[in-house]
């Protein structure tokens, strides 16, 4: 990977737009070495000098099979790496680091560039002038940094900050020196602030992705995005976090086992001569949800510090009425602080929907992968049945068919009237939905000018209530 880079190829991985699969094997399993050696300490303290030296995260993020669709899994392999580079631990004494030490050694940086530029760099006067709440932003070291032509920042990398290697073949791109000083200097998040950005609930990125959620198909022949269970682990807060993401994404597996039964039962179609979504079955665990009937109702401010808001609220209203018998009960036995699924199925297209649903009768339904029979790739329940967004949900409150609470232990309703049970068919669910995955969908919607995931959700689905329906 080193000298390739400077002649812009990936080392034979893509050329001429061919992939070549044994070169992508090659660079998967050489990232899975990189973060077997950074995630101990014995192995840590003398690596990761010998990284920062040759700068091979910025490498690694620079090829052209990060960005390019067969290199998924390498990418995901790389933000590990890269998450266990920058790991709040001390490399030499093995003690963890607080955000307070991570805080103070980042402005000890800053200052020490102001310093260089401020002396020996005309053009970034105004940089080193300015404080590190300003500078520390990665749009603002860029537009900075641009200012200066290939043999200053050359300069700059490496013979004054001494960043890079002047012998390194890939000195002589800009970008990636431009890249190199820019990493270098800008804040990065905290491991606590990571963890409390992360959705609370899986969505369909996550499950149906066969590098972090392997099917039973797996046969190990290739690598996985995961965190291994070692002997040693750089800290206490390391070993609780891999099994927390490991714990996690075992749920996952279930949720996803529950999601498929129900496309597969429900059967979602779209309409031929409407373009409407119906259904052709019916679900135990799920029911449909008319358009219309999912309505965001508050959202609240951020706190302070926060950028997602504080609480989303929506209501859902399904009508249970051909529901009959003990079905019907356990519906009505949904209750506070429940977790339910929203899920958004348009259908298979046109084209693909009968060699779809002839695939999967062959396909175990909790596989989320491409397995191959007869050399065709099969499709997963998501593709199957056009499933496009799955978001979960915290049950608040459960109104009847008179808009009256029931099934509420919060001492708002008497007793006498509890004892009456519901009203008609019709339901109404007051669900706080997640926070963090609300802002991402609003951050996606702003950015890329899509569509509201929230108003093509046309499915509610249940699980069983010993099941842990959330990740945490």
């Amino acid at each position: 990977m080193e000298g390739e880079g400077g002649e812009g190829e990936d080392g034979g991985v893509v050329a001429n737009r061919q992939i070549h699969r044994q070169s992508v094997q090659y660079c998967e399993r050489f990232m899975e070495f990189i973060i077997d050696l950074l995630s101990q300490l014995p192995t840590r303290r003398f690596v990761r000098t010998v990284l920062d030296d040759r700068q091979l995260l910025i490498k690694s993020r620079m090829v052209p099979l990060h960005a390019h669709p067969a290199g998924r899994l390498y990418g995901q392999l790389v933000d590990l790496f890269r998450f266990y580079h920058g790991f709040e631990i001390s490399d030499h004494t093995g003690s963890p680091l607080t955000d307070e030490d991570v805080a103070s050694a980042h402005c000890d940086r800053l200052l020490q560039l102001q310093r260089l530029c401020f002396k020996h760099v005309e053009k970034l006067r105004e940089l080193a002038l300015s404080h590190c709440g300003a500078m520390e932003k990665r749009p603002v070291l860029t537009q900075h940094l641009s200012a200066l032509d290939a043999a200053e920042l050359h300069q700059l990398a490496t013979s004054q900050l001494r960043l890079v290697d002047p012998e390194d073949p890939w000195a002589a791109d800009p970008a990636f020196l431009l890249e190199v000083v820019v990493s270098a200097f800008e804040k990065r998040r905290s491991q606590r602030q990571a963890i409390n950005e992360m959705p609370l609930y899986p969505n369909e990125d996550v499950l149906w992705d066969e590098n972090v959620v392997p099917s039973i198909a797996y046969t190990g022949e290739g690598c996985l995005a995961l965190p291994k269970l070692n002997l040693q682990f750089l800290t206490f807060h390391d070993y609780l976090l891999r099994n927390f993401n490991l714990f996690r994404l075992e749920a996952t597996y279930e949720i996803r086992t529950d999601i498929a039964d129900a496309l597969q039962r429900m059967g979602p179609h779209r309409d031929r001569e409407t373009g409407e979504v119906k259904f052709s079955g019916w679900a135990r665990m799920a029911t449909p949800v008319a358009p219309g009937a999912l309505a965001v109702t508050e959202v609240r401010k951020p706190n302070v510090g926060e950028a997602k808001p504080a609480a989303v609220t929506c209501e859902v209203k399904i009508d249970l009425n051909n529901l009959r018998g003990p079905v019907r009960a356990e519906w009505d036995q949904i209750k506070q602080h429940d977790v339910l699924f929203l899920l958004a199925a348009e259908g298979p297209s046109h084209a693909g929907g009968q060699s779809g649903g002839d695939a999967g009768q062959q396909q175990h339904l909790a596989g989320g992968g491409h397995q191959q029979r007869g050399g065709v790739p099969e499709q997963n329940p998501a593709e199957r049945y056009g499933l496009k967004y799955v978001r979960g949900a915290e049950v608040i409150e459960v109104r009847d068919g008179n808009n009256k609470l029931f099934n509420d232990f919060t001492g708002r309703i008497k007793p006498e009237e509890a004892a009456l049970g519901p009203h008609g068919s019709e339901r109404t669910y007051v669900l706080a939905l997640d926070t963090a995955q609300y802002q991402l969908d609003v951050n996606r919607l702003v950015e890329e000018q899509g569509d509201d995931v929230y108003i093509g959700l046309n499915m509610l689905m249940r699980r069983k209530p010993k099941a842990g329906s959330s990740w945490g």
